[in-house]
């Protein structure tokens, strides 16, 4: 079966895509900027979480990198919210996120609340 197109995700759908802080960030940034690479938005990530991290938590950026690649892109490019492979670096927003009003208020709204 394919996967839904961004417009058609349910409620619920977009609850589960917003519940982890790390992929709304990652999404936030793609609405700013509609192309990152991998490295670049583990880069980012990781100066933003260091702030918080603990003192042993020496690879924050390779923990992030890891995160995306395996989790967070993943799920993402199933839902068709983004466009990446494994074979690749770059992230590219799909049209298709402008149009899903429901997922860019909730994440906004959240972001707001952080």
């Amino acid at each position: 079966m394919p996967a839904p197109e961004t417009s058609d995700l349910s409620r619920e759908t977009v609850h589960s895509l917003l519940s982890d802080r790390r992929r709304r960030h990652l999404l936030s940034r793609l609405c700013e900027t509609r192309r990152l690479t991998v490295s670049t938005l583990a880069s980012e990530l990781a100066e933003r979480e260091r702030a918080e991290a603990s003192p042993e938590q020496l690879s924050v950026r390779r923990e992030i990198e890891i995160s995306l690649v395996h989790n967070h892109l993943p799920r993402l490019a199933d839902y068709r919210v983004l466009e990446y492979t494994s074979h690749g670096d770059d992230i590219v927003v799909r049209g298709t996120l402008d149009g899903e009003s429901a997922l860019l208020d909730d994440l906004e709204a959240l972001l707001e609340m952080e």
